[in-house]
């Protein structure tokens, strides 16, 4: 589906509204602790909510659907700038317009998902952070969670950025970052990727059949909401886990290993953006979408207790964060 442009032609545009409190879009709408560290960080720059900024969400979850209605309804509001957490969001975002600027929190292939022409020079109405692009994230998973144990050799992946809601364009480096490391590392692999809620019974069947010994948990859209299930999949299984963010704190169990951007910085980072563009009047295709600046790896023992894994100790003293 093509493009809706809303307001001025330029496909660069800043903030369309000079006057405060500037209307942050939420697409989708954020969670706990991350709306409190938004505020704080916001108001460390001496911007108050109500004052000089309201949040207006789209009532869209990250597990929900991405739908071009949601993106509309959003806009719809009047909003100065729109955020965002995954390339997935801001394609859909960017369909609908080209002139309200966009900024992501977190993505994962700008270029290849079509928003951006280049990371240095994205050019037209989206900038922020790639979480992936260039940071060997998947590899490194792989290498962590093989170093697990010794038993190590056969690792399957529950994958939830699939298409249609991630452009197949964006999944092919990821896709082909994971199979050169497996290769490197000898190790047998095998990717399900998971669209919806309703696939996540049959794709446990078929990683069940690959007979792993070690599971990266990739929760995007496609089983955010059933992401429990895979954790309790991989526990009854035995599995070591590890996974590419930070979950949630009311999450019951969280992966063994997570290797991911560290979230109030890119909360910062984000925000920062957010600012230039609506105080300064900066285009958000003349700023370059930013890797993180600190990834941190979290080392869970409660979970690894739960399947009877004895961690190695250098792996555990490698570890910004050890739970339990």
């Amino acid at each position: 589906m093509g493009a809706v442009a809303l307001g001025l032609n330029s496909p660069v545009l800043c903030a369309g509204r000079s006057q405060r409190p500037f209307r942050l879009g939420l697409f989708p709408h954020s969670y706990e602790p991350w709306l409190t560290w938004w505020r704080d960080d916001l108001g460390a720059h001496g911007w108050q909510q109500g004052i000089d900024y309201v949040y207006v969400s789209s009532n869209a979850g990250y597990g929900d659907a991405v739908t071009v209605d949601a993106a509309r309804a959003l806009i719809g509001q009047k909003v100065d700038i729109l955020t965002t957490i995954s390339t997935a969001h801001a394609v859909v975002l960017h369909r609908v317009t080209q002139t309200i600027p966009i900024v992501m929190y977190g993505s994962g292939y700008p270029v290849e998902a079509g928003v951006a022409n280049t990371l240095a020079h994205p050019g037209k109405n989206v900038t922020g952070l790639t979480t992936y692009a260039g940071t060997g994230i998947w590899g490194k998973l792989l290498q962590l969670v093989r170093e697990t144990s010794p038993k190590v050799e056969r690792i399957a992946v529950a994958w939830g950025y699939v298409p249609p809601i991630f452009p197949q364009a964006e999944i092919e480096p990821a896709y082909r970052e994971l199979r050169q490391g497996a290769a490197a590392m000898r190790v047998a692999l095998h990717i399900q990727e998971i669209a919806s809620p309703v696939q996540v019974g049959a794709a446990l069947e078929s990683i069940t059949a690959f007979r792993p010994n070690a599971l990266l948990v990739m929760a995007g859209p496609g089983f955010f909401d059933k992401r429990q299930d895979v954790m309790r999949f991989a526990i009854s299984n035995q599995l070591p886990t590890a996974a590419d963010w930070r979950w949630l704190p009311q999450d019951e169990i969280h992966p063994v290993i997570t290797l991911g951007a560290n979230q109030r910085a890119l909360i910062r980072q984000g925000n920062d953006y957010v600012m230039r563009i609506l105080e300064k009047g900066d285009r958000a295709g003349d700023l370059p979408i930013q890797q993180p600046s600190k990834f941190d790896l979290t080392i869970n023992r409660r979970t690894a207790g739960a399947i009877g894994l004895e961690l190695p100790r250098a792996l555990v003293l490698r570890a910004d964060e050890v739970i339990g």
